[in-house]
């Protein structure tokens, strides 16, 4: 039986999950109180997506085997996975306290840093990773997650080193087109900057493609299909193809001659170094028969034209605490009369109609524009409101990017991006931050955006907006 779950073990970490989960599941039908063949399982159900099964299992192995650490980091793993923050926490606290030797304490540490990371508790997260950091001072999801926790407290220099040890993760991918270095800044060279995570953080780290087009004697840039033509006007020294994570890659001959490679975000080490080295300003150029469109049809209409986005992320982004109702929003429709449109990136047509009959309140989703799958399409629409008032989402980035005025509203529980205090980002001069101070509590946050909407356009004339020319 031992040997079959060695076996078991060594296919799951190869990858053959699923048939490492037959295995366990076998030697479970004889003995379902095997704490070795369910941890097994669960590692399985994990990587297959299947998080509440996950959960039970090993959430069975600490009931087994309540003074060993693994089960109790395991579940901390699953558990924040699937945004059951405060289990995490109790889980990896007791990872901690029963660890068998230092590997296990520093391993334990660093989960509990992460779940902080995560949860935008950067204060928590530094002294957790501090600790791990005794244990093994080498050990490079440590000092990965310090990178977080430096850059979120604006400590550039050193955190984009430290953020360098993500990469290679399953959420910061790493790639190499053949045998090429990483690119170091050295000038002169032919290199491939590669996208990654959302198009957010694309949209974001896209703002330092700029800086190494000047120094560069080519950049290419693989990003998100969705993101090619912006991308591509917007930067046009650059060449831009849509083939990010793609594994075959149209490019003409001329452009797989490089000399280097590039993750976008570890543009930061070379370019974002100071808080002087962020401009601020605007870097996207949308399109212009698009924004034409738009221009000329809202022309007519003789009143602030307001984008609103009130969801963001997916799961395991946190999306369960980037999330509010159109009736939580009611305060800021009340602010001013306006034409609101949706911003949403899903399909929000049938929340919208109930809210009209309910409420009142018109807001239009244009499908053509937000449901499409060319970010042009939003691009275009956004650049011609007067205004953007979001949840902490990727057109906040965009709007950002265009120089487009945006108030965001941030989860306590934010990224590292929007720092850990104040209302501004050095990345937008554009962008507003509005955050939330009480966990699960959106009310004031709300009323806040309400009052600077109503302040933004109480002395304007509807001749004064954007695109009333």
């Amino acid at each position: 039986m031992e040997h079959n779950l060695l076996l078991a073990e060594k296919l799951a970490k190869d990858g053959e999950v699923d048939r490492s989960y037959q295995i366990a599941t076998r030697i479970l039908s004889d003995n379902p109180h095997n704490a070795h063949a369910l941890h097994v399982a669960g590692y399985c159900l994990e990587k297959g997506g299947k998080l509440p099964d996950s959960y039970l299992f090993f959430r069975r192995v600490t009931e087994l085997e309540p003074k060993r650490s693994s089960g109790w980091l395991n579940l901390a793993r699953v558990t924040q996975l699937m945004w059951q923050l405060e289990e995490s926490e109790k889980a990896s606290k007791r990872a901690i306290k029963t660890a068998e030797n230092d590997y296990w304490k520093c391993r334990a540490w660093v989960n509990l840093a992460a779940l902080y990371i995560d949860i935008g508790a950067f204060d928590k997260a530094e002294p957790a990773v501090n600790e791990a950091l005794k244990l093994d001072p080498n050990n490079w999801m440590a000092l990965s997650n310090l990178g977080f926790c430096q850059l979120a407290r604006r400590d550039w220099a050193h955190g984009w080193r430290n953020y360098r040890y993500s990469l290679g993760t399953d959420f910061r991918k790493l790639v190499q087109y053949g045998d090429e270095p990483e690119w170091d800044g050295t000038p002169g060279k032919r290199v491939a900057v590669y996208g990654e995570q959302g198009l957010g953080d694309e949209i974001s780290f896209a703002s330092m493609i700029p800086d190494a087009a000047e120094v560069c004697e080519k950049v290419i840039l693989d990003c998100d299909y969705r993101l090619k033509g912006l991308f591509q006007r917007s930067f046009p020294n650059v060449k831009v193809y849509g083939t990010r994570g793609k594994e075959v890659l149209n490019w003409s001959e001329e452009d797989t001659k490089i000399d280097a490679s590039i993750a976008i975000g570890q543009l930061g080490g070379i370019y974002r170094t100071t808080e002087d080295s962020f401009s601020g300003k605007p870097y996207l150029m949308p399109c212009p028969d698009r924004s034409f469109m738009w221009k000329s049809l809202f022309s007519k209409i003789k009143k602030p034209k307001i984008g609103i986005a009130w969801t963001g992320g997916i799961r395991h982004t946190g999306s369960k605490y980037r999330k509010l109702t159109l009736e939580d929003m009611l305060p800021v429709f009340n602010a001013v009369d306006a034409k609101w449109v949706s911003l949403q990136y899903t399909d929000a047509s049938k929340e919208i109609s109930e809210f009209r009959d309910r409420r009142g309140v018109d807001i239009v989703q244009y499908p053509y524009a937000t449901l499409t799958k060319d970010y042009d399409d939003t691009a275009a629409l956004v650049a011609n409101l007067d205004l953007v008032v979001c949840m902490q989402t990727a057109v906040a980035h965009l709007a950002g990017g265009l120089g487009k005025e945006c108030y965001v509203l941030v989860p306590q529980k934010g990224q590292w991006r929007y720092g850990q205090s104040g209302d501004s980002i050095p990345w937008y001069s554009s962008v507003r931050v509005i955050r939330q101070r009480n966990f699960d509590r959106w009310g004031e946050p709300i009323h806040e955006a309400a009052t600077l909407v109503k302040r933004r356009f109480s002395d304007i004339r509807p001749s004064q907006t954007a695109n009333d020319v």
